[in-house]
């Protein structure tokens, strides 16, 4: 919980360094790398992966527990999602890069079957916000997925 606090205040302060910039600006590369990250997700295509993320990639989804590291285990993870939980997206939302170093906003809605990320299978729509923090060389390298798992259980009726 409290790593969660210092990475949402460090995300809350690159955006008010004025740093911030709108999904939506083509401009923005930090945009650019956040929206291929979304259709990426969308797309349910495992292939697409290092267009944009690094083979080295290391990716974690925090709340969940769940991690990968390099190409096969990120493959696979990504797989592992998608034949999980066949129905699925995200939206952008606002996005912040320094250098190497980045966030984006997204919101995921997804019907809750057996096994998307969590095994509770009541077949309910759920919504939750969540942010990635990013490293960034060429592509997206590293990756930390933080959202809020009370949100989706309580939408789901188990909380």
């Amino acid at each position: 919980m409290s790593r969660t606090l210092v990475v949402m205040c460090l995300c809350v302060a690159m955006v008010l360094s004025g740093s911030q910039v709108r999904a939506k600006a083509p401009q923005s590369r930090c945009a650019r790398i956040g929206q291929k990250w979304v259709d990426f997700w969308n797309a349910h295509d495992v292939t697409k992966a290092f267009d944009v993320f690094t083979e080295d990639i290391v990716y974690e989804d925090v709340p969940s527990g769940a991690s990968a590291s390099g190409d096969e285990e990120f493959r696979a993870f990504a797989q592992g999602f998608f034949d999980a939980c066949p129905i699925s997206s995200f939206e952008l939302g606002q996005s912040a890069c320094q250098g190497q170093q980045g966030f984006f906003e997204w919101t995921w809605t997804a019907r809750d079957s057996s096994g998307c990320n969590f095994p509770i299978g009541t077949d309910k729509l759920f919504t939750v916000r969540g942010v990635a923090v990013i490293a960034i060389q060429g592509r997206i390298s590293r990756n930390s997925d933080f959202w809020d798992f009370a949100t989706v259980l309580t939408q789901l009726g188990k909380l």
